[in-house]
């Protein structure tokens, strides 16, 4: 049992390694090593409006999943912390693959370090699920009852992610961020940004903006080429025709009224 223990541990600390370095790029607002494209990226998952859940970072709470199973396998030293492992594990994975299902679906990026960290999970059941069986039959009627928690759990995370976005008016931030300099170089491909947009509110069609792909209306790859706009959302402040400074990715409005040097009039 010992052999399956220190397995569950390793896993364990590889999945809390990720979803520490997942939480710090949610807050970071910098660039991932795992930002392929707009299409598999960390830093468009980790930064969407699906990312959190009544404002804490779903990788802050995977975070505490995985902490919460090293406490069990430190502390409890019976084999029957096994299938305690197991089912939490399995009541975790449910709503972890509804957010699988929001990236292919909603959110239109792929996140390899999320979809690893699931990985992991798996690799934990079945580790905890050989350690069960080898001390005691298993409990399998157990499992329904424990999946319909984990689809209990989804709703939940369905009306609390449900209309997103917000109602209120936010003109006058967004006029004085243009009378400060701000540019939202932005692309119609990118679904980070129509997510922006949505935080943002309908009033983000009074901010500057410049529609970097070809596609897009009135498009102006050049200057996003000049600017080195490499991902979008990029908010840039310019004086004088110079660029003081940048943000790359989603802003809430109290971080980029800050970012603007503006600020919010509602």
């Amino acid at each position: 049992m010992k052999t399956y223990r220190m397995l569950a541990i390793f896993l364990a600390f590889i999945g809390l390694g990720i979803m520490i370095y997942l939480s710090y790029l949610h807050y970071a607002n910098t660039q991932s090593f795992c930002d392929f494209s707009e299409e598999v990226s960390c830093d468009v998952v980790t930064t969407s409006l699906y990312s959190e859940v009544f404002g804490v970072p779903i990788s802050l709470l995977g975070a505490g999943f995985f902490g919460v199973l090293l406490l069990l396998l430190f502390l409890n030293k019976k084999d029957d912390v096994f299938q305690a492992v197991f089912f939490l594990t399995l009541l975790m994975l449910v709503p972890s693959l509804y957010f699988t299902l929001l990236e292919a679906t909603v959110i239109g990026a792929f996140c390899v370090l999320c979809e690893s960290s699931k990985a992991v999970m798996g690799a934990i059941l079945v580790v905890s699920f050989l350690a069960v069986r080898k001390v005691a039959p298993f409990p399998y009627k157990q499992i329904i009852p424990i999946v319909i928690g984990g689809l209990l759990v989804i709703g939940v995370i369905f009306f609390a992610q449900a209309g997103g976005g917000t109602k209120e008016d936010y003109s006058e931030l967004f006029l004085c961020a243009n009378d400060n300099g701000i540019t939202y170089y932005k692309s119609v491909r990118c679904s980070s940004c129509r997510q922006q947009e949505k935080v943002f509110g309908p009033a983000y069609t009074t901010l500057r903006a410049i529609e970097c792909h070809p596609e897009g209306d009135n498009p102006q790859p050049e200057l996003c080429l000049e600017k080195e706009i490499s991902k979008t959302p990029t908010f840039i402040l310019e004086r004088d025709g110079q660029e003081v400074k940048r943000v790359i990715g989603i802003q809430q409005i109290d971080a980029f009224a800050e970012f603007a040097e503006c600020s919010i009039d509602k």
